[in-house]
């Protein structure tokens, strides 16, 4: 979904998704492949600029892959590469927004993408101009890539959160594995019995894409309106952010948060000292290939209303500055085609948003029972709509949020004093 940090947010996981970890894949699949200077020479055409993220030099060589191969494909289209840290991205893509001079091509995650839509081309008018078959793509991403029923951004990755969990721990224990569907009341009780000798049975934090999956399950509450408007106070909400909490605070099945760190909930399940933790299919490979144990994947556990979890993803737009959008169009029409995205699936740095090239995910993945999981939560994801300044929602809920995770404040406290500071949208 984004660079792997998780999604800290993501994309947050700041949402970040995936950092390339995957070296045996991505060597493989790269492999013999001449890394040019982002495309061919394209008959003298001008190179289209296109702003990514990328966590380092693996990251960035899929990323120049990409354009190369679409290059390939279309030798009038050149594509110059520029990365920056998930971290410093948005930051800068705003002041180029406000200068004027922003990329032609611009990576937007769907948690961020309301706000920055000022700086963006809507694409609807491209689609129709160009007959563009987008039904390939998931509902819910291109839904997560829209605002005010207008399409932003075309998805390269989507996925729903989950639940990973240590598959040692469960054994060990003589617990049986989770399956999808389960329910809360089942989850607190499996908890319980995985927490002890210096082991939790879950991580919980202060993090949008981990933390409102479990709430919106727990109490239905959702983060924000239709309107886009911070709902961050309603009973609901409090209600079920205290819930989540004090499985740390109170109840003790996940350990304190020490501080505002986001990536505390990745390093513990990492670590081997937690037995689940939130996650989503941009990460499970990366997750494989760190741990020193058996990672099991199943649904956010089913609450009142039943399964229930949100969706996140990222994709490619258009920057309103662009001076050639309808060559912007076709390159990120080629950099969201089946092949191009079932090659991202292979190499690990995307659970593709073409349904019909998700099966290279499934194949490169290796996990058993991923299938089922991965298309129960699908069937009950809905996109987590946030607001346009949830950049600094995000960061006042990880900064304050800590307070109610180590039983220092109240859920309502700091959900009213982060409402307060974020402002209603």
């Amino acid at each position: 979904m984004c660079s792997y940090r998780y999604l800290k947010g993501t994309s947050g996981c700041v949402m970040t998704g995936p950092r390339i970890a995957v070296r045996a894949a991505v060597a493989l699949a790269l492999a013999g492949t001449l890394i040019m200077a982002c495309g061919a020479d394209g008959g003298g055409s001008k190179p289209l600029t296109w702003s990514m993220w990328a966590s380092g030099g693996e990251e960035q060589q899929v990323w120049h892959e990409l354009a190369d191969r679409v290059s390939r494909e279309d030798p009038q289209l050149t594509i110059k590469l520029e990365t920056s840290s998930f971290d410093d991205y948005f930051a800068k893509l705003n002041a180029r927004f406000g200068s004027g001079d922003a990329p032609c091509i611009v990576s937007m995650q769907s948690l961020r993408t309301t706000g920055y839509t000022q700086g963006m081309l809507p694409l609807d008018d491209l689609i129709a101009k160009n007959k563009f078959d987008v039904t390939d793509f998931d509902k819910s991403v291109m839904e997560g890539l829209s605002a005010d029923g207008k399409q932003y951004a075309l998805p390269y990755d989507v996925g729903p959160v989950i639940l990973t969990y240590n598959k040692d721990i469960f054994r060990n224990a003589g617990v049986p594995d989770p399956k999808p569907g389960w329910t809360l009341t089942e989850f607190e009780s499996v908890a319980r019995k995985l927490t002890g000798d210096r082991k939790y049975g879950f991580v919980a934090s202060p993090q949008d894409v981990w933390m409102f999956p479990m709430v919106l399950a727990k109490t239905g509450a959702q983060p924000a309106d239709g309107a886009g408007k911070l709902r961050l106070t309603t009973p609901a909400m409090i209600n079920g952010v205290q819930w989540y909490a004090d499985l740390a605070a109170r109840k003790k099945v996940a350990p304190r948060v020490p501080e505002a760190d986001p990536l505390f909930a990745e390093r513990e399940f990492l670590s081997g000292n937690v037995a689940m933790g939130a996650s989503g299919p941009w990460a499970l490979l990366n997750l494989k290939n760190q741990a020193g144990f058996q990672v099991g994947l199943t649904t956010i556990p089913a609450g009142p209303d039943g399964s229930r979890t949100y969706s996140a993803g990222s994709g490619f737009g258009i920057s309103k500055s662009c001076p050639d959008p309808d060559r912007a169009f076709k390159a990120i029409t080629l950099m969201t085609a089946k092949k191009q995205l079932e090659w991202l699936g292979r190499v690990g740095r995307a659970y593709p948003s073409r349904e019909s090239a998700q099966h290279a995910w499934y194949e490169n993945a290796r996990l058993a029972g991923a299938r089922e999981v991965l298309e129960a939560a699908n069937a009950t994801s809905t996109p987590l709509r946030t607001t346009k300044h949830w950049e600094r929602v995000n960061q006042l809920l990880n900064q304050q949020g800590v307070n109610i995770f180590n039983g220092a404040s109240s859920a309502k406290q700091v959900l009213e004093q982060v409402q307060s500071q974020a402002g209603p949208g």
